[in-house]
């Protein structure tokens, strides 16, 4: 079994044997929901038990490593914040402007998060 990231959704191949020549066949068996990662309810039912019990540990690696990926994200955020300032301070302004709104939007976007939490 293998996963497939397909825009919203993680997609859920199993290889089964092609009839008559004996190839391996990828198969689409179902899909997780990237947000949530719940599994659909199709692919819950294609699979048994021990194959369920694989992909349930596999969602749960996978949303350890996006924990981590986050808390990597917060540590070093500071960080990144003074390369930043560093690289708007020699940018042209041409290339400046092509993420100042991208910029702009994620600072507010944090400042309101941190706001609510009562950490400002």
């Amino acid at each position: 079994m293998h996963f497939r990231f397909r825009g919203n959704n993680i997609q859920v191949v199993k290889s089964k044997p092609e009839g008559s020549t004996g190839k391996a066949k990828s198969v689409p068996i179902g899909s997780i929901n990237r947000a949530t990662l719940a599994i659909s309810d199709a692919l819950r039912g294609n699979c048994s038990s021990t194959e369920l019990k694989e992909i349930e540990a596999w969602v749960k690696r996978y949303q350890a490593v996006d924990d981590l990926k986050y808390k990597y994200a917060a540590l070093t955020l500071a960080e990144q914040i003074a390369a930043a300032i560093r690289w708007f301070e020699t940018a042209t302004p041409v290339e400046a402007y092509q993420v100042v709104d991208d910029t702009l939007t994620a600072t507010t976007a944090l400042r309101k998060v941190l706001s609510k939490r009562g950490l400002l």
